[in-house]
C-alpha cells in the first residue's frame, strides 16, 4: 500500500497538465501508474492510486443506499472522477471542470499535499485559507491521536 506525504508546488501548463513528482510515482511500480482524480470536500482535488480509489468506491458502496448523503457522495466522488495515466514526461491532465471546481487554472500553480493514501491538489490561495487556523475539532482529534493520557502541560514536581 502506497503512502503519500509532503507537499510541493507545480505549474499547470496551457493544456491543464502538471508533472507528478518522483515522491509520488516512485511509490508504485510503473505498471501501476493509473490514478483517479476526484472532487474533494474542501474545494481541492483528490488523486487516488487505483487501490485507494477502489477502497473509496467500496466504502461509498457500503453507505446507506438511496439516502441524500449517499447520493451526494456518489455525485461528488464518483460522478466527477476521471482516470488519469501519466504520460512519458510524468504529466497528468486535469479536465477543465475539475480545474474550475478547485479554483485552479492553466498557467497557474497547483500545490500537491500528500495525506497518506491520497494526494490533494490545491490552489495555493485556497490551501492558505484552509491552513490558516486549526478548527476546534481538528485540535481535539490531534490531541486524541497523540496521547490522550498525557497531560498537555508539565506537572509540578
Amino acid at each position: 500500500m502506497a503512502t503519500y506525504y509532503g507537499s510541493s508546488e507545480h505549474g499547470v501548463d496551457d493544456k491543464g497538465r502538471f508533472t507528478l513528482p518522483a515522491r509520488i510515482l516512485d511509490e508504485l511500480p510503473k505498471s501501476r501508474w493509473k490514478f483517479h482524480l476526484t472532487a474533494g470536500l474542501d474545494r481541492c482535488l483528490l488523486l487516488h492510486d487505483s487501490d485507494g480509489f477502489q477502497e473509496l468506491v467500496d466504502r461509498i458502496g457500503r453507505a446507506v443506499p438511496g439516502s441524500r448523503a449517499h447520493r451526494a457522495l456518489c455525485r461528488r466522488f464518483l460522478g466527477h472522477s476521471v482516470e488519469v495515466v501519466p504520460d512519458g514526461n510524468r504529466r497528468i491532465r486535469v479536465p477543465e471542470p475539475l480545474l474550475k471546481y478547485a479554483g485552479l487554472a492553466v498557467s497557474q500553480p497547483v500545490t500537491l499535499v500528500g495525506t497518506g493514501r491520497v494526494v490533494e491538489l490545491w490552489s495555493p490561495s485556497v490551501l492558505d485559507v484552509a491552513l490558516a487556523e486549526a478548527s476546534p475539532e481538528e485540535e481535539l482529534l490531534f490531541a486524541s491521536l497523540v496521547n490522550p493520557a498525557t497531560p498537555s502541560t508539565p506537572s509540578e514536581p
